[in-house]
């Protein structure tokens, strides 16, 4: 049998590194943008069935956790994970696997441009590049493509925000959220050389106990670090320009029926009471979604999952379907009892 790798040392869970709580170990499994195929939540149901407490939490960061692995069941979990394809693509980088998008990236009828394509890059920037494996486990980047479902309340060490207009232009800031002031632009088109400059420019200037942006601009300022990204770079970055300001975005957590930009289609919203859902119910979703939707699921940072993809015609049923499974699906719900 194939050795797993051995992941390091870390307070935080991952899907390699099971970490123990009262109720058993956790088991962090970071989803590429939010989203979660249909064979892919099945195994998921399936192991945590089947070697742990049957317990899922979705998190703040749009991923999933195994609560409850039980001690003789970790290396086999993780091998059922990793052979559904949720792990990372190379094998020490699955604790720079953060990035943040809106759940609705690309279906959003607000956004300025579809974050999928500059996401799938910028992870396997992350994955294959291995000095950025060196950053910590809570580095965190956010792609915001100015969607009106997006989370803007969690600070990221690096934040890139698409402005309107064409050609496609990011302003971007550090330590910070995408509703602050940036500190340049760039073209989307050289967004990956930009993020792959900052952050090794980061790990170049920061010292061991400055695992965090914050942290190192406590020591040197945004403009000096700006100085040195500029020497990585082979085109000057832009000014900010003036037009920076974001729209605000829905304050609070999707429920029910979001028209998406696609004609016809939308997506379908509910919540976990307390963020946690059991393998029955990720199972029951999981056919929702293939039956009504694309197949896939997109997880929130607000702890909730969308149906994508849904005729128009089908969302009431879709939606009343979700109230049966046990999920919220409009505001004033009351939390099960």
């Amino acid at each position: 049998m194939t050795e797993l790798p051995v992941p390091r040392p870390s307070a935080c869970p991952g899907l390699l590194r099971i970490v123990q709580a009262l109720d058993g170990g956790i088991c962090r499994i970071k989803l590429p943008g939010g989203v979660l195929a249909a064979n892919q939540a099945r195994v998921i149901a399936e192991a945590a069935q089947h070697h742990a407490s049957g317990v899922l939490e979705l998190t703040n960061r749009s991923n999933l956790q195994i609560r409850g692995v039980r001690a003789e069941s970790e290396q086999d979990l993780i091998r059922a994970l990793l052979d559904a394809s949720l792990g990372p693509s190379v094998a020490d980088a699955d604790d720079v696997r953060n990035l943040m998008l809106s759940p609705a990236a690309g279906l959003d009828r607000q956004q300025h441009m579809d974050t999928r394509p500059l996401a799938e890059d910028l992870l396997a920037l992350l994955q294959d590049n291995r000095a950025l494996h060196a950053l910590s486990a809570k580095f965190a980047i956010q792609l915001d493509g100015g969607e009106s479902l997006c989370m803007l309340e969690h600070a990221h060490d690096l934040w890139l925000r698409a402005l309107p207009g064409t050609p496609q232009q990011l302003v971007f800031g550090l330590a910070g959220y995408p509703t602050g002031k940036p500190i340049g632009m760039v073209a989307a088109t050289d967004a990956v050389q930009l993020v792959e400059a900052m952050l090794l420019t980061f790990l170049e200037c920061a010292g061991p106990e400055q695992s965090r942006m914050r942290q190192l601009l406590e020591c040197i300022p945004a403009e000096e670090l700006l100085r040195r990204v500029q020497a990585r770079l082979p085109t000057a970055l832009s000014p900010v320009p003036a037009n920076w300001q974001r729209q605000t975005p829905a304050a609070d957590a999707p429920f029910g029926i979001v028209a998406q930009r696609q004609r016809g289609l939308a997506i379908v919203a509910a919540s976990a009471p307390l963020g946690r859902i059991d393998a029955g119910q990720l199972h029951a979703v999981t056919e929702l979604a293939q039956r009504h939707g694309d197949g896939s699921l997109r997880l929130t940072p607000w702890q909730s999952l969308l149906i994508p993809n849904v005729q128009i015609h089908e969302a009431d049923n879709v939606l009343a379907a979700l109230r049966q499974v046990g999920l919220l699906t409009y505001r004033a719900a009351p939390w099960p009892t």
